[in-house]
């Protein structure tokens, strides 16, 4: 059933919230989307809590973190303080010694949202204290390690709720995070990195403005918190400019010109409290919170988790806590069947590939051409892509063509097959695919790689992709139709750091095996006499 305290918190959530431009109907089915997207996170999350009130994770370097961010996501997602699984959970979080900038952070989100400051005031000065003691440098790490914006942007968080708890952060920790703060930006781009030998991502370009607006809240009557945040002002600005120029909710911007799926949800949740904090309902053209919104409830598992993990379930829900559903919107429906209505509207799952399909092992490989630039060697190709005639023992732009045969059990690493680190650069495979039937053959080629890649058929583009550190899963995809004759297939593949992996597979649409293979071979251009 749709639990009645969620429905009452996100009615008051709308409230808040400013209307959106979009088609009522749309919203209408966006909205009890979400709301049963919330109700379901929320009944998952309560299986993994434990009886002792615990949701038990990272346990050895974040003692009680996992516990206090489950907590706080069940507060915010509308379950009230005095439920059972609340109390429990306040009552394990107390009882915990934090030893982390994580840990501590978060409990101090959680006494905030209880709302009464005088019973918690030991826990809250005690957080505090650890924040303000563990500050390096105007920065935080785990405390162990280095520094990073990780740590630090959690830190500001838990030093808000400190501050709207009643307690005094001093003015020399404001200050100091503000100075650490820009020094982890990239001057040129704007945008914010992990550490400082990284590239800018979204997600933490849109915590560091998060929180810059925490430093502006808590530095309000500070002349040198305000007087340091007026100097920094121009690279603020070009932060910002940076973040909506890069805004997509399925992609963490990663670089000048690339994106990562990697810290995909706590990227959305930064983004959401960026937003929020600044009262900002657009960026550029985009509604950034319907368009997160829609991709959410569509990864959403059909067990209410988002990928089997609480981290990743609980950054979800703090995503989506601001929709709500039109009180008069189910026509009479029961409950039970508005949520059946509501789970129809999910559209169909990606297809996988059948995994036991031979992969392609015979291609020419030439390579690597290197840039200059960042995740942009294919961006700027020294080469046409549509008068490449690969041919073994030929040249590429003075790169050799050598004829390998791949391995048949995963995926390979280019370095190891040109015996070259092809770090910041790309590689070019090519083979021929024959098809010898009148009717077209329409497949899917499955690529196993990890950074941005290309693929041509007969010198046309078929599909690209600009993703950075992504798994080499094999579950990056492109479709292609055969004709009957002979066919170059051309790909290119960038490798950012590390292995250079490649694989491919050939199936059908559907992702199964083909009932008919088409004909690989390397022997491309003898037969025209190329």
């Amino acid at each position: 059933m749709l639990a009645p305290v969620l429905t009452a918190a996100l009615v008051f959530a709308l409230a808040q919230e400013p209307a959106s431009p979009q088609d009522p109907a749309q919203e209408v089915s966006l909205s009890m989307r979400v709301n049963r997207a919330i109700e379901k996170g929320v009944a998952w999350l309560r299986t993994r809590q434990q009886p002792d009130g615990s949701w038990p994770g990272f346990e050895g370097e974040h003692p009680g973190g996992m516990t206090a961010l489950c907590t706080l996501t069940l507060m915010k997602s509308g379950v009230r303080r005095s439920d059972d699984g609340v109390r429990k959970g306040v009552s394990k979080v107390l009882g915990t010694e934090f030893r982390s900038v994580y840990s501590h952070s978060v409990r101090l989100m959680l006494l905030e949202a209880l709302g009464d400051p005088e019973s918690h005031a030991a826990s809250a000065e005690a957080g505090l204290d650890f924040l303000v003691a563990q500050q390096v440098g105007g920065e935080w790490a785990y405390p162990w390690g280095g520094a990073d914006m990780s740590n630090t942007q959690f830190a500001l968080l838990g030093l808000r709720s400190a501050h709207r708890m009643g307690l005094a952060v001093p003015d020399a920790t404001l200050v100091n995070a503000t100075k650490a703060l820009f020094r982890l930006q990239e001057e040129k781009q704007g945008g914010f990195k992990y550490e400082v030998n990284r590239q800018p991502t979204g997600g933490m370009t849109a915590a560091s403005l998060g929180g810059l607006r925490v430093l502006e809240e808590l530095g309000e009557g500070r002349g040198a918190v305000t007087g340091l945040l007026r100097k920094f002002a121009k690279q603020h600005a070009l932060a910002d400019e940076w973040m909506v120029a890069r805004w997509h909710p399925a992609q963490n911007a990663y670089g000048p010109n690339g994106w990562t799926p990697g810290f995909q949800y706590p990227y959305l949740w930064a983004v959401e409290r960026w937003c929020g904090l600044t009262g900002r309902a657009k960026l550029g053209e985009h509604d950034w919170y319907a368009e997160g919104a829609r991709w959410l409830v569509d990864e959403q598992m059909d067990n209410g988790s988002w990928q089997d993990t609480q981290e990743n379930t609980c950054f979800a829900l703090l995503f989506l806590r601001r929709a709500t559903v039109s009180a008069g919107s189910s026509g009479g429906s029961t409950p039970e069947e508005l949520a059946a209505e509501i789970d129809k509207l999910r559209p169909p799952r990606p297809i996988d590939p059948q995994w036991d399909v031979p992969r392609v092992r015979d291609w020419l490989v030439a390579g690597p051409w290197r840039s200059e630039g960042q995740n942009d060697a294919l961006l700027k190709l020294p080469f046409d892509p549509a008068k490449v005639a690969p041919r073994e023992g030929g040249k590429l732009l003075k790169r050799d063509w050598s004829r390998e045969q791949l391995k048949p059990d995963g995926w390979v690493n280019l370095d190891e097959v040109l015996g070259l680190e092809c770090d910041h650069g790309f590689v070019a495979l090519a083979t021929g695919v024959t098809w010898e039937l009148d009717r077209p053959l329409d497949a899917l080629l499955w690529l196993e790689v990890d950074d941005p890649w290309r693929v041509y058929l007969d010198g046309r583009e078929l599909g690209r992709s600009q993703r950075i550190s992504g798994p080499a899963d094999g579950r990056e995809s492109v479709p292609l139709r055969l004709e009957r004759g002979e066919h170059t297939l051309l790909i290119l593949v960038e490798d950012e750091l590390g292995p250079a992996c490649f694989g491919a597979r050939l199936t059908g649409r559907d992702g199964k095996a083909l009932e008919r293979q088409p004909s690989i071979s390397t022997a491309l251009g003898r037969a025209k006499g190329r």
